[in-house]
C-alpha cells in the first residue's frame, strides 16, 4: 500500500518556498522547475507517493504546523482510492488513522 500526499497553492511561488524550507534544495531540482512552470500560470501543485506511508506524517505535519506562514492546501490518497482533504480541524485524526492503518504493516515489513 502507498499513500500519496498532494499539495497545492494558488499563490505564486508558495510551494517552492515551502518545499525549499522543508527539503534540501538539491533534491528537488526537477520538482521546483515543474512548480515554477505552474506558478507562471497562477499557482502550483506537488505530490509525492510514499511507499512507506508512515513517512508521509512528517510532510502532513509540516504543512499543518506552518499554515500561518504558507497558503497551501493538502490532501491524501491511499493507493488509487478517494482523495481526502486535510484541514486544521481533522489533521490530528488523519495522522492517527495513518498510524492505525499502516503501523502493523511497517512492523511486518521491517522484520
Amino acid at each position: 500500500m502507498s499513500l500519496t500526499v498532494n499539495l497545492w497553492s494558488r499563490k505564486n511561488g508558495e510551494l517552492e518556498r515551502f518545499l525549499e524550507s522543508y527539503y534540501d534544495v538539491d533534491t528537488l531540482i526537477v520538482d521546483i522547475e515543474e512548480i515554477e512552470q505552474l506558478d507562471e500560470i497562477g499557482g502550483g501543485e506537488w505530490s509525492c507517493v510514499y511507499n512507506r506511508p508512515l513517512e508521509a506524517v512528517d510532510m502532513i505535519s509540516a504543512v499543518m504546523d506552518n499554515n500561518d506562514k504558507y497558503q497551501i492546501s493538502i490532501c491524501v490518497q491511499i493507493d488509487e482510492g478517494q482523495m481526502h482533504i486535510v484541514t486544521q480541524e481533522n489533521y490530528n485524526e488523519v495522522i492517527k488513522d495513518i498510524f492505525l492503518l499502516f503501523h502493523n504493516e511497517s512492523v511486518i515489513a521491517y522484520n
